[in-house]
């Protein structure tokens, strides 16, 4: 296997970013700094990046239903309500994409860097569907312009977008960016409140009927679309 590879299924980085540490010297096989991204690296070799021995751990993917009031992370020593009350896992593990505190709904956990860095890269434009609730309903004018892209601030610009209106002020709304907040915000431009904001899909693998705070590990068909973002 390929130092680079290796690195990514260890799950401390992606390829790319292995291949930039590997070129600034900050990769060791066998106690040997090298600089060639290419090499090949055995079962019984000893590779450390940055300081860090590293080991090939299986691999898990879990979709989670996180409820409002729950943090995207797995440690904040100013926050009870983290993932690790939602997850039993004895193993290291991040969330891949963000969800604030005040969204709920499809959240996937891994412990997989690669798969984590490509479901979020720009190049795959991953469709992320999501359920708004919002105080006022957009007119017509509006609606046309949030799907064509907005200015929202911080030098972020919203792509293309579909939005779809259901009934009660609640929209469908899809995008394949992930600015922080990025819903809210595009809301926020014609002074529209996000009352609640719900993610029910991310690429091909959906919410399907879990119930908050119920996980499950993917499934034969989610596990294929991990290899599709992991190619």
């Amino acid at each position: 296997m390929r130092i680079n590879k290796f690195i990514a299924h260890a799950g401390y980085t992606s390829r790319r970013k292995a291949d930039e540490l590997i070129l600034k010297g900050k990769v060791k096989i066998n106690d040997e700094v090298i600089l060639e991204p290419g090499i090949d690296v055995c079962d019984d070799d000893r590779v450390e990046v940055e300081g860090k021995v590293l080991s090939i751990e299986k691999k898990f993917y879990i979709k989670l239903y996180k409820p409002v009031g729950f943090i995207t992370s797995n440690f904040d020593p100013y926050n009870e309500k983290d993932l690790n009350e939602l997850v039993d896992i004895d193993k290291r593990f991040f969330a891949a994409g963000r969800l604030d505190k005040d969204s709920e709904g499809l959240l996937i956990i891994t412990n997989d860097g690669e798969f984590t860095n490509n479901l979020i890269h720009p190049k795959y434009k991953l469709d992320k569907e999501y359920i708004v609730k919002v105080d006022k309903k957009l007119k017509d004018y509006q609606e046309k312009q949030f799907a064509q892209g907005l200015d929202i601030g911080n030098g972020e610009k919203t792509s293309d977008a579909k939005i779809e209106y259901l009934e009660n002020n609640t929209y469908r709304v899809i995008i394949h960016q992930g600015y922080n907040r990025q819903i809210r915000r595009m809301f926020k431009v014609f002074g529209i409140k996000v009352v609640s904001l719900k993610r029910i899909r991310i690429g091909k693998i959906s919410l399907s009927n879990l119930k908050e705070k119920e996980y499950r590990y993917f499934n034969e068909d989610e596990l294929k679309f991990v290899e599709e973002i992991r190619r």
